[in-house]
C-alpha cells in the first residue's frame, strides 16, 4: 500500500511538472503572438492604400517632363531635383515588395504559433523539444520585427521624399506643358 500511495503521489507531481511546463510554453507563444500582432498593428496605414495612385501620378509627371522638356543645358539644381524624383518613383515597387514579405511573414507565423499552441495544450509531438521549437520561432519573430522596423522607416522615407518633390515637380511638368502648348 504505502508503495501504492508513493508511486501516485510520484505520478501527480511529474504530472504537475509537465503541467507547470506546458504553461509556461504556453506563455511564451501567447508572448510572441502577441508581438505578431503588434507588427501587423504597425503595418497598418491608410495611406498605402493610396500608394498605386501615386505611382501613376509620379509616372505621368515624368512622362510630362520627357515628353516637354527640351534644353541643351539643364541647370544643375533642377537635374538634381529630377534625378532624386526619379529615384523616390523607384522605390515604390521595393517599398510594396517589402510591405508584402512582412505582412505574409507575420500571417505565416501566427499560423506556425497556432499550430504550436495546439501540439503543446494536446501534448504531440516530440515534447522535450518544444523549447527548442519557441526558441527557433522566437528567431523568425525577431526577424520580422527587423523587417517591420526596415519596413516602416522606408515607408515614411518615401511619404517624406513623395510630400517634398512631387508638388514642385508636378507644377513643373505643368509649366513645360504650358510652354509648348503656346509655341
Amino acid at each position: 500500500m504505502k508503495k501504492f500511495i508513493l508511486l501516485s503521489f510520484v505520478g501527480v507531481l511529474a504530472f504537475a511538472c509537465v503541467d507547470f511546463n506546458r504553461d509556461h510554453l504556453l506563455q511564451k507563444v501567447a508572448k510572441m503572438d502577441q508581438h505578431l500582432l503588434d507588427l501587423e498593428r504597425k503595418l497598418k496605414d491608410e495611406r498605402m492604400n493610396d500608394v498605386s495612385a501615386i505611382k501613376l501620378k509620379t509616372m505621368q509627371t515624368e512622362l510630362r517632363i520627357k515628353q516637354n522638356l527640351y534644353l541643351d543645358t539643364i541647370d544643375m539644381a533642377l537635374a538634381k531635383k529630377l534625378d532624386a524624383y526619379k529615384v523616390m518613383r523607384r522605390s515604390i515597387k521595393p517599398m510594396l515588395q517589402q510591405y508584402l514579405k512582412v505582412r505574409e511573414g507575420i500571417k505565416e507565423e501566427k499560423r506556425v504559433l497556432k499550430q504550436l499552441r495546439k501540439d503543446i495544450k494536446e501534448g504531440r509531438g516530440e515534447r522535450n523539444r518544444y523549447a527548442e521549437y519557441i526558441r527557433f520561432e522566437r528567431q523568425k519573430v525577431q526577424q520580422l520585427s527587423t523587417l517591420t522596423t526596415e519596413y516602416l522607416r522606408t515607408k515614411e522615407q518615401f511619404f517624406e521624399d513623395y510630400a517634398s518633390m512631387y508638388p514642385p515637380i508636378e507644377a513643373f511638368s505643368y509649366t513645360l506643358l504650358q510652354k509648348k502648348q503656346n509655341r
